[in-house]
């Protein structure tokens, strides 16, 4: 997506830290309930690094994305996290924490065999007795389709999107995404863009079965976020061996 590239310089407007500390918050609920301890973290996929921004002060983060330009963004609100890039199917950091933690990210694989090869990784990073927390997006038994908007004004300059997105095709286990953005340079200057995004459609027991497959046994809890409609659903996975 031109947004994790080429944009990422406008993710803060889309998308502010500010926006996060409920989220960050149910999160964390969630996480001290099947592990209270925790001390270290790592996060696959964390993008401007938002949730990192909460969850910082509970335990000490490391944060790892593929893009580069998103890094830069992150690195900019957590100047205090170490920053790694990589692929979080196969990034090796090299040592093991208490908790891995993947948030949306995860959702822009489309095969089983990626989203396994993400689970098998996170295991190798995990301590015995760690924890890891994914946060997809959607499951076949929640998906709806939804039109959303956001954006705000910070230091001169404007941004402003909608984002649609759809199943096209329920038979193929993929959702669409189309984002049409509105920027407003300091000088000014309005720009538009367009980007699109394809994410994954399985449903709750694929996704138990493939940690189950990793060596994880899942636990499902509900998340309610109070501005955001729809029914989510975090997985906390214990380690099985």
């Amino acid at each position: 997506m031109k947004l994790y590239k080429e944009l990422a310089e406008w993710w803060p407007l889309m998308s502010p830290h500010t926006e996060y500390e409920e989220e960050a918050y149910l999160f964390l609920k969630i996480i001290e309930h099947y592990h209270p301890a925790i001390k270290t973290a790592l996060e696959f996929g964390s993008g401007g690094g938002s949730n990192a921004f909460y969850l910082k002060k509970h335990f000490s983060m490391t944060l790892t994305d593929l893009s580069l330009d998103m890094l830069k963004v992150s690195r900019e609100l957590n100047p205090d996290c170490l920053h790694m890039q990589g692929d979080m199917r196969k990034i090796d950091v090299g040592t093991e924490f208490d908790l891995v933690f993947i948030h949306d990210a995860i959702s822009y694989f489309t095969d089983k065999a990626d989203l396994l090869a993400v689970m098998n990784n996170a295991k190798k990073h995990l301590k015995p007795e760690g924890l890891l927390f994914i946060m997809p997006d959607q499951y076949k038994e929640t998906f709806e389709p939804r039109t959303s908007h956001g954006g705000i004004d910070k230091n001169g300059r404007g941004m402003r999107y909608l984002e649609w997105s759809y199943d096209s095709d329920p038979e193929d286990g993929v959702t669409e995404t189309e984002y049409a953005y509105v920027m407003r340079d300091r000088d000014g200057r309005i720009t538009h863009e367009h980007d699109s995004d394809k994410a994954g459609l399985f449903s709750m027991p694929e996704w138990e079965g493939l940690l189950a497959e990793a060596g994880f046994q899942a636990h499902f809890e509900r998340v309610a976020f109070s501005k955001e409609p729809g029914t989510y659903f975090g997985i906390a996975a214990t380690q099985l061996n």
